[in-house]
């Protein structure tokens, strides 16, 4: 069950992701929209995206764990996602429109392969996590969205390091995130989503 109030609502879902378009970042660091894309975020998006990650580190750093370095690819397709769930008034994590998934995301940003392991051992497919997380407080910032992740036990989880899937072996811990913030007048929708050792 996961935590909804007025003012917010999270979702958490661990994914396995196949092949492979792609798209970067541009030398500045701004993003590069793809194909067919919705635009990128502005530059109050990309600020906030970037302390939601920092509010992330923060949170690892006080467990010991590892940074998560951020991933420009990833971002645009988590920000096209958080832009859908607006645009088609849903939220989840399948794209009821187009079926995009966390797995096709992760394809279209470029994720083909896992070289630590995957939720499939046999298929070489990489494992991805995603929470997504919605409010219509003018007034939240990313700590707001990462606490909300926090206080539930599924995010939390995802945070720290991939969520046990039953008949799965124990899963190596993530290594980069990318998350995309998407404002429309006093509500913004977030997707964070979580992979390890992208190519």
């Amino acid at each position: 069950m996961y935590p909804k109030s007025r003012s917010a609502m999270v979702l958490v879902i661990l994914a396995s992701a196949v092949c492979a378009l792609g798209m970067g970042a541009c030398p500045d660091g701004t993003l590069t929209p793809g194909p067919g894309s919705v635009g990128s975020m502005d530059a109050t998006e990309t600020q906030r995206a970037m302390d939601a990650l920092a509010a992330i580190n923060a949170h690892r750093a006080a467990k010991g764990l590892a940074a998560l370095t951020f991933h420009s690819a990833g971002a645009q397709v988590a920000f096209e996602h958080s832009a859908a769930m607006d645009a088609g008034s849903f939220f989840d994590h399948t794209n009821p429109s187009t079926g995009s998934t966390p797995a096709s995301r992760a394809q279209t940003a470029g994720i083909t392969h896992d070289p630590l392991g995957s939720i499939e051992p046999s298929s070489g497919l990489p494992f991805v996590g995603e929470n997504i997380f919605m409010t219509t407080d003018p007034a939240a910032t990313a700590q707001d969205a990462v606490d909300a992740w926090i206080a539930s036990p599924g995010h939390h989880t995802q945070i720290d390091a991939p969520q046990p899937v039953a008949g799965a072996q124990v899963m190596p811990p993530w290594t980069h995130c990318a998350i995309g913030v998407h404002r429309n007048g006093n509500t913004s929708w977030w997707t964070a989503m979580f992979f390890r050792n992208p190519n």
